[in-house]
């Protein structure tokens, strides 16, 4: 069995478990913009993915996306947990820390590793929600980073923000009402 075939069928497993006893959600990652490259002004990704929200109380929460670039030559995991400002069973904004690894691919594949802070406003988890969020992070690694050797892309920015659009579908915990 393929490395893919048993990471999904463990994450499915975990989704499975998790989903049982949590209020959680999966979320579509529509649409995240990052300009990524040094100040020069080559290039930004535009991404698409998958994720998973769970909270954890009535204020904290945390999710887990995996996204990849429309073009396919970067791929980013990220962790991120969030302190919710009112009580997350309905709309809330919330901040909190982010943590991740993005891989490009290319002659000399690179991975850099983003650190930072998340804003965003998110809806609570039962059914249809959305998170419209913000946030800025360092890039560790990317500061002499070259990724696309032979093209005019010649560099990561080691700062960089990100702007984002999730819609998601949840559910509640199992004798909430």
């Amino acid at each position: 069995m393929s490395t893919i075939l048993k990471v999904l069928n463990a994450a499915s497993a975990l989704l499975l478990v998790v989903g049982s006893f949590a209020q959680g959600g999966v979320r579509l990652v529509l649409w995240n913009y990052e300009p990524i490259f040094d100040a020069q002004g080559y290039g930004n990704f535009q991404h698409i993915g998958v994720g998973y929200d769970h909270d954890l109380n009535d204020r904290l929460s945390f999710s887990i996306q995996g996204r990849t670039s429309f073009d396919g030559n970067t791929w980013a995991v990220n962790y991120h947990s969030a302190y919710h400002m009112a009580d997350n069973s309905s709309g809330s904004a919330y901040f909190g820390p982010m943590v991740g690894v993005r891989h490009f691919t290319g002659e000399a594949p690179l991975n850099v590793f983003p650190v930072g802070i998340r804003l965003g406003v998110r809806g609570g988890l039962e059914r249809f929600y959305a998170d419209l969020h913000g946030g800025v992070q360092y890039n560790i690694g990317a500061s002499s980073a070259s990724v696309l050797e032979g093209s005019s892309k010649s560099g990561l920015a080691v700062a960089a923000y990100c702007i984002g659009l999730d819609l998601g579908w949840g559910w509640d915990k199992p004798g909430r009402r």
